[in-house]
């Protein structure tokens, strides 16, 4: 059907969906062992997206806008970090990098006071995630490193189970990956504490314990951010109180 060209009606049918198969299952790679497997060909994927919009306009073709969209995610530079766990104190700390088109990348490590750092509008709370409310200019900054990707210009993404070299203390870090003007944010958390929080009616309530036994926490300061739906839009505010003796503070709702 692509040999045939424009003269058939589902040739952009052909060359969108060649196009998708290349970039989900790609090409036939044979093994040593006499087996085969099937490997993703962004570079053939990205040349028949290309061919699309280039031998129609807009309009004259359904696909137009998704294979665009879908030249810019294969070609458009990448970075994300992200952490899966809770770590004990002086536990090995890992996360995750991901990244595509990106040769280098920039890490920063920030200590960070959640009850604090975290300032979420009150007006539109969803405008933005919370970690990117945090503003670094007044922080302390822990450490810098920075990682190569060894990218090869084959548009591939890449990504890598790293280690932060070192300890850290018990508290909150934010740590901010950047490549050029993209940039992605993660908290690593450094507790032998955790917290249970349970909400009925216009109560909150929240238990601060001892991670492996769980014994109450006493004192512990607890942050609570509430949102809701009201005149079409959405609103926040947020409490903070001490946990008493037991490890529990009370918060009432909206």
């Amino acid at each position: 059907a692509i040999q045939i060209g424009k003269k058939t009606d589902w040739y952009d049918d052909a060359l969108y969906n060649y196009a998708e198969w290349m970039l989900s299952n790609g090409r036939v790679v044979p093994l040593k062992d006499g087996n085969w497997s099937q490997e993703p060909d962004y570079k053939k994927a990205l040349e028949l997206f290309r061919r699309l919009t280039r031998e129609f306009k807009k309009g004259e073709t359904r696909y137009y806008d998704q294979a665009e969209q879908q030249i810019k995610d294969i070609t458009g530079p990448v970075v994300g970090v992200s952490v899966a766990n809770v770590f004990l104190p002086d536990s090995e700390i890992q996360y995750q990098l991901n990244w595509r088109n990106v040769k280098h990348i920039e890490f920063s490590l920030y200590a960070v006071d959640l009850n604090h750092n975290v300032q979420m509008s009150q007006t539109d709370s969803r405008q933005s995630d919370w970690l990117h409310s945090i503003k670094t200019d007044s922080l302390e900054k822990i450490k810098t490193w920075s990682h190569d990707t060894g990218d090869k210009g084959d548009y591939k993404p890449g990504s890598e189970n790293a280690r932060y070299d070192g300890k850290l203390k018990p508290g909150a870090y934010l740590i901010e990956a950047r490549s050029g003007g993209n940039e992605s944010r993660d908290l690593i958390l450094v507790s032998d504490a955790t917290l249970v929080l349970k909400t009925s009616g216009k109560q909150a309530l929240a238990y601060v314990c001892n991670a492996l036994d769980s014994s109450p926490v006493g004192s512990a300061k607890v942050s609570l951010w509430e949102e809701w739906w009201e005149d079409n839009q959405w609103h926040a505010r947020s409490q903070i109180k001490d946990a008493d003796t037991n490890g529990i503070a009370v918060f009432a709702l909206v």
